[in-house]
This record gives structure tokens, sequence and C-alpha cells, in this order.
């Protein structure tokens, strides 16, 4: 039986997950015997669920062999009673608070990495599952070997080794075990996979469970190019300024599905997101950006905001605070939301006060050297200027309640060398 041990040397100390079934115990023996000169430290970790009614007794168990064989053991109790009451799946959630509680003992401990005993079978189970439940498109079909969770690393020595190596090997050093009877249950979906549809499938002799192996390899060989055109797009695209990440509508378009998804799973990744947004999610914006909308918001938080604004897409911090307006009393320079204004000392007394706002409904202006009015809101859509940014803009209104500027868009003639706004956020 194959124990991969390239992910660890002579000098880390190791933490075994372990549960007392077949797959831990025997990887447990391995690391205490024929591999006991290939780390420095051994610690055990045990989570007893308090489910089955012998979980117990199994951690009886465990700490009189860890006793025994002289290695640390660390056990944590977890209480799942309120999700069982609801009827609720555990699945998750047991493996959520498990590693919640990994990372906590990880950093305590001063590990550097941690063994968990998934094997082959394993991994040809999680591919089917993960193609069968339309998992297989932004991320790998499979368990990885080694990454990086943190603070250490997780390992998974025995992915290379069968279901079959390991009893044979549990059967030849007598190593002490106990079986979960609720492996057993096949209204578990990886349980079905596992009892039911993979042997099934291997009785057939024109199949082979196992060429599912090959297809995560090449699955993985793709995924490579796929953020290889992701990475490349970003840094060629897209803009990051000021917490805020905005690039070219057309030119993400023209990329490829899986490309596209990749991208936004990037860039979202470094936001502090709580939900990870499902490909139906994606795939409606996609057709909103495909179709000839102007403005949409497409997701909100209260941290950010994700929109389209013509011939952007953008992803920026979502500052939901009401500029107040502002009374400038004389000469000088004011800072309003992301603008700078500079009143010059020529302006005659008499102008003053200026009060600098945000935009209201119905706000028009005169325009320079013609005559009529136009409204503002038309001039915000004629220069095609975002939602977000028309909400920041600047409007000042002179001592007669007279518009005389409209951000860096329209200024009265009479005032132009008296006052200047600049967008300081273009800077």
């Amino acid at each position: 039986m194959e124990v991969n041990t390239e992910g660890w040397s002579s000098d880390k100390h190791i933490v075994l997950a372990v549960s007392t079934g077949i797959d831990s115990m025997v990887l447990l023996h391995q690391l205490i015997t024929n591999l006991q000169d290939t780390y420095a430290q051994l610690t055990c970790l045990h989570v007893n669920h308090n489910i089955r009614s012998i979980a117990n007794e199994e951690e009886l168990f465990l700490k009189q062999y860890c006793i025994d064989h002289n290695i640390a053991l660390h056990v944590k109790q977890l209480d799942l009673s309120d999700i069982v009451k609801k009827g609720n799946s555990i699945e998750n959630e047991a493996r959520l608070e498990r590693y919640r509680w990994f990372d906590l003992m990880m950093k305590d401990l001063n590990a550097d990495v941690l063994l968990t005993a998934h094997h082959q079978d394993d991994q040809v189970e999680t591919i089917f599952y993960r193609l069968m439940t339309g998992r297989s498109t932004r991320s790998s079909l499979g368990m990885s070997y080694l990454t990086t969770r943190g603070c250490y690393d997780l390992c998974k020595p025995l992915l290379t080794a069968t279901k079959v190596e390991i009893r044979n090997y549990q059967h030849a050093y007598d190593v002490p075990f106990y079986e979960d009877a609720t492996n057993a249950e096949n209204h578990y979906v990886r349980n079905d996979i596992r009892n039911r549809i993979l042997p099934e499938i291997e009785q057939n002799k024109h199949l082979e469970t196992k060429q599912l192996l090959k297809l995560k390899e090449w699955h993985d060989e793709q995924r490579l190019v796929i953020e290889s055109e992701a990475t490349a797009f970003i840094e060629r695209a897209v803009e990051v300024n000021n917490a805020q990440y905005r690039f070219c509508r057309k030119q993400f378009l023209q990329l490829r599905h899986s490309v596209k998804m990749t991208v936004l799973d990037k860039l979202l990744a470094s936001l502090p997101m709580h939900d990870t947004l499902t490909e139906k999610t994606y795939n409606q914006w996609f057709q909103i950006m495909e179709e000839n909308i102007a403005q949409s918001t497409l997701y909100t938080t209260d941290k950010w905001i994700i929109y389209i604004a013509y011939d952007k897409f953008i992803i920026m911090a979502n500052d939901d605070v009401k500029l107040s307006p502002a009374k400038m009393n004389q000469s000088g320079t004011y800072n309003y939301s992301h603008y700078s204004i500079d009143i010059n000392n020529d302006l005659p007394a008499f102008e003053f006060p200026l009060v600098v706002r945000t935009r209201n409904d119905g706000d028009k202006f005169e325009l320079n050297g013609m005559k009529g009015r136009k409204k503002v809101s038309r001039l915000l859509i004629d220069n095609k200027i975002e939602q977000q940014e028309r909400d920041q803009m600047p409007i000042i209104v002179n001592a007669d309640n007279e518009i005389i500027a409209v951000g860096t868009l329209f200024l009265k003639s009479k005032y132009k060398g008296l006052i200047c706004i600049r967008n300081m956020g273009e800077e």
C-alpha cells in the first residue's frame, strides 16, 4: 500500500485527523511503524459528533490507543442536536465544524501539516459526485494531494491507495478500527454513490470507474489554461483604484464562458463576501450585459455593489452615505466627496454664500451662449455618467439659488477662472 510522504519532511510537526475508521487507523499505524522517521512530531485530532450511540466508546478506544503508543491526542465534542432535530443534513455542517476546530488546533499546536485518510476510492466518488451535481465548471473535479489552508498544509497521503489495499493492510497487521454503520445507509447521496452506483458500474465489463481519474487529470490541465487566461485578462484589462475594480464590458463578453466565470471568481475572492455566487447568478449577469441596457445594479451587500454602467463592469465599495449640502462662505479650497472645488479670491463678495450639494429631481441650468435651460439629469445621461457617480457629483448654487456648476461637466461662463472643480478620483 502506497503512502505518499512528499507533503512533509523529517523536521515537520504533522497532525492526523483520526475518526477510528479503518482508513485513518491504518494510516496512523503506518505513521507509527514504517513511517516513524518521516516526521519530527505526531499529534492526533479526533472529533466526537455525539450522534451515534457508539461514539463515546470510539473516543475511549482512541484515547487508550494513543496512550499505549505515546501519541498526543486532542478531542473535540460537537453538539449537532439542533440540526438533527430540524431534519437538516448534518454532513456539510459537521465538516465545517470539524475544519473550524482543525484550523484552531493547527495554530495552537504550531503544527505544519494536517493529514486526512482520503483514498483513491474516495477520489473516484468525489469526481462522480461533482460531475453529477453540476460542480465541474469552477473548480477541480477531485481532491488535491496537497493544498495550503491558512497557516498550514492539508495533505492526503493515501490518495493513490485503494480501499482494497487498505483492507489488506488492516488484515495483515490486525489494525484495530471501528466500522461506522451509517456508511451503509444509502439515503445519503455520497453513500449511495459509494455503495450502489459505482459498484454497479464496475459490474459491467465494458466500464471502469477509474477512468474518472484520467478525466480529472485532463480537467485539471484545462483548468490551468482557463486560470491563465483569466489572470491575463485581469492584469491587462482590470483597473484597480480605491477599492474599486472596473473593466470593459465588451472585452469581457468576448471571453469564453468558463474564463468569464473564473475572472469573476478571482476578483470576488478578494472581497469579504459571505456568499459564494452561483453559476446561475453569473449567467443572469452575462445575459444582462449582452442586452442593450445602459445601467443596471447586479448585486449589492452592505459593503459592496456590483453593477454595469454603459461600457463598464464595476465592483466598488458600497458607500451609501448621503452627502449633505455645504455652504462656501469665502474663497478657498473645499472638498466634496472625491471632488476638489477651488474658489478664486477674485469672486465678488455678493456671490456668497455658495452652496454645494448633490442633484435634486427637476434641477435645471441655463445654457451658455444660447437661450434655454437644460435638465441636469439629461446632462448626466448625455455624458454617460455612471449612476453611482451621479449621486456624488457636486452641484454649485449661487446666492440667487441658480445652478452655476455641475461637476466637471458644466460651468456658467461668467465663473470661468473663478471656480474650478476637479475630480480627484481621476487623478
